[in-house]
């Protein structure tokens, strides 16, 4: 059985075409990046421990909508999925927080578990060679695949081809890498042992009466 190898591009030449083939922009794709890690540095350690992903995750799947719906992309929410789909090419891109971006040597994990409506998704992303997973009747017959903007927590950004299994992403098919996260500049979050947060002693006076 023949191995199908990650199609994998880092030389900007091979991204800007391949990415502009698939009707998408680099640059917007960056400022998508852009607008999540701005959110998830909003965190403060009063949140919830998952904030920055939640907040991350939520205005990146809103900025990944504000960049590209228009002319040739729509938003749609296809097994309960929050994508951005392309009926032309039938290319669906999903946001996702990812644990290492762009890495050779690593293949990126999701920072929170897939559920079974993103496994349904991309079960055209497999590989032949590579066992189906799901339903039978859950696998997308009408030619849809999907690619995944992925973001790690210094920023660096890919656009990947990969399924689902077991919650977290399979065997790359394609992994376009756009930035190392070397071109972000965010302001500095609110560290657990800054200790501005914890010497902020509100004054509380009572309301002088008449």
């Amino acid at each position: 059985m023949a191995v199908s190898e990650t199609i994998i591009l880092t030389a900007p030449v091979d991204i800007k075409r391949r990415v502009t083939e698939m009707q998408l922009d680099v640059t917007k794709c960056l400022r998508v990046r852009d607008t999540a890690a701005a959110a998830a540095a909003d965190a403060t350690p009063f949140h919830a421990a998952n904030a920055a992903g939640t907040f991350s995750y939520h205005y990146g799947t809103f900025a990944l909508r504000l960049e590209f719906v228009g002319k040739s992309w729509r938003q749609a929410r296809p097994n309960g999925v929050e994508v951005i789909e392309n009926e032309e090419l039938r290319i669906r891109v999903v946001f996702a927080n990812v644990d290492v971006a762009c890495n050779l040597n690593h293949r990126p994990k999701a920072r929170s578990e897939r559920g079974a409506g993103a496994e349904r998704l991309a079960q055209g992303n497999l590989f032949d060679a590579l066992p189906t997973y799901g339903d039978s009747d859950a696998t997308d017959k009408d030619g849809w695949i999907v690619y995944f903007l992925m973001v790690d927590e210094k920023g660096a950004v890919e656009l990947t081809r990969a399924g689902i299994s077991g919650g977290t992403f399979t065997k790359p098919v394609e992994r376009i890498f756009l930035s190392d996260g070397t071109d972000l500049a965010t302001e500095p979050d609110v560290k657990p042992n800054d200790q501005s947060t914890v010497e902020f002693d509100p004054q509380v006076t009572r309301k002088k009466t008449a």
